[in-house]
């Protein structure tokens, strides 16, 4: 019986050797295929690299015999280039095998090759598609042209030009009179970044500005009032309003279930009202909605505008005055005042780059017994998804380095009085459901900044 017992122990250590000299072979023949692909792949790579630098010098010899016969004004260029069978062959396969080396674009990076660069665009990719938003035009796109991409361009420069307007003093008033406009202090140089946040206590901007229909009926030319207003605050240069009153028209539009904005935006700047309005009466013919901007304070001015049919309200990085509370645009009155100006079914719509700013914005609105989330907005955008730490790309730099003071008038989700809404936690759209964007995203994408998004609808 010992001796059974004995040969069974045997057998059991016999088949567990088999069994781990079956596995050891496995790991080892896996191995061995991983290191064969790598060193074919990276083979394959040197090859690449040899040929991309061999068209590079006899592309640069070309370059160099063409100038030396054309000289002494002679350069070579693309005219050159097409009128040589040999030389454009050449230069079409270094283009191509320049595209191959790049690879493919880093997770969450724009999908747009630049060319002219030899890599993918490094912003990141805007929320809900799959490149950023000045290359968004070429999505789906499979044969991108240099002189399509340099139209793209082109439009995209002549959007965020700004139109110098006659010092008339008007800010923003239709037939306003000039007679104050020597007394004003001008800020010239608007096409560059405003550095320094307008402070909305001031005693100028502690006036509501009153509106007539009579102003409205000439802003947009009377019958078109009946119309439905989306109201953009602190609208800054006015990227979102001059976005939807052209390329983005139709998208939004088809967004919205056919809804066809006139679009109306507000800046406590002055000279940034006076510029963007100019740009609309510039470019007039070739808008695709009416568009409009006045200039006031809307904390203060609200509801003393009379604005006419408001149907959507979007507050979109709006200044944070991380340690002055008192001075930021959504307070509860302010929400109190989006109440009373739209109607049942209203939309608001608030973003920012500065998580605790969209947080409170979020919080302002959501404990306003008038409005609750757009679960409509929800389900056609989507939420936004659970994201790498950003910190980790090398292109993030964080949007708000400064101490968050909350503000006391904003009740705190950790109070013993929110009772069973205490532990939801907020939800963020996944892209601006008007399907338009205003500058701050661009800049947003380039710095790979996450926005916080999220809509509301008056009951």
């Amino acid at each position: 019986m010992a001796s059974g017992v004995a040969r069974a122990e045997r057998g059991g250590d016999d088949a567990s050797d088999d069994s781990d000299g079956f596995a050891t072979a496995t790991a080892t023949a896996t191995e061995s295929m991983a290191a064969t692909m790598e060193a074919g792949a990276a083979a394959a790579v040197e090859r690449l690299t040899a040929r991309i630098d061999a068209l590079r010098v006899a592309l640069r010899a070309r370059d160099d015999r063409y100038e030396a016969e054309m000289a002494p004004n002679g350069r070579s260029c693309k005219a050159a280039i097409d009128s040589d069978p040999e030389w454009r062959a050449e230069y079409e396969e270094l283009k191509r095998l320049e595209r191959d080396a790049a690879g493919v674009p880093r997770d969450g990076c724009c999908a747009f090759y630049v060319s002219r660069k030899r890599r993918f665009c490094i912003s990141r990719a805007r929320d809900g598609g799959t490149m950023c938003t000045l290359h968004k035009p070429f999505e789906g796109v499979d044969a991108v042209t240099p002189s399509v991409v340099e139209a793209v361009l082109e439009r995209e420069a002549w959007r965020r030009v700004v139109v110098m307007p006659a010092d008339d003093g008007s800010n923003g008033d239709v037939g306003a009179s000039s007679s104050n406009s020597a007394a004003r202090r001008r800020k010239t140089n608007v096409n560059r970044r405003m550095k320094k946040m307008t402070n909305p206590l001031a005693v100028q901007f502690q006036t509501p500005k009153v509106l007539d229909d009579a102003y409205w009926s000439r802003a947009y030319q009377g019958e078109h009032l009946s119309a439905p207003l989306l109201v953009d605050v602190g609208t800054a240069k006015g990227g979102f309003i001059k976005a939807l009153a052209s390329d983005c028209a139709e998208e939004c539009t088809t967004a919205k279930s056919g809804v066809v904005y006139n679009l109306l935006g507000v800046e406590i700047f002055d000279i940034l009202v006076d510029a963007a309005n100019a740009w609309v009466k510039e470019n007039a013919s070739t808008l695709k909605r009416r568009a409009h901007f006045i200039g006031c304070n809307a904390n203060v001015s609200l509801t003393a505008l009379n604005m006419p049919n408001v149907r959507a309200i979007c507050i979109q990085f709006p200044d944070p005055w991380s340690n002055k509370p008192n001075r930021r645009v959504v307070t509860p009155k302010f929400v109190d005042d989006l109440a009373a100006i739209l109607p049942s079914g209203g939309e608001i719509y608030c973003c920012s780059d500065v998580r605790a700013l969209a947080e409170e914005m979020y919080d302002v609105v959501s404990q306003n017994e008038h409005f609750v989330l757009d679960e409509r907005t929800y389900e056609r955008v989507g939420e936004m998804p659970e994201k790498a730490n950003p910190e980790f790309v090398p292109e993030f730099d964080a949007a708000h380095k400064y101490k968050w003071i909350k503000n006391t008038h904003v009740r705190d989700d950790n109070e013993d009085d929110v009772g069973e809404d205490k532990d939801v936690p907020r939800r963020w759209l996944n892209a601006n459901p008007y399907a338009a964007y205003t500058e701050r995203d661009i800049v947003c994408e380039g710095k790979w900044r996450p926005v916080y998004r999220c809509a509301m609808i008056r009951i």
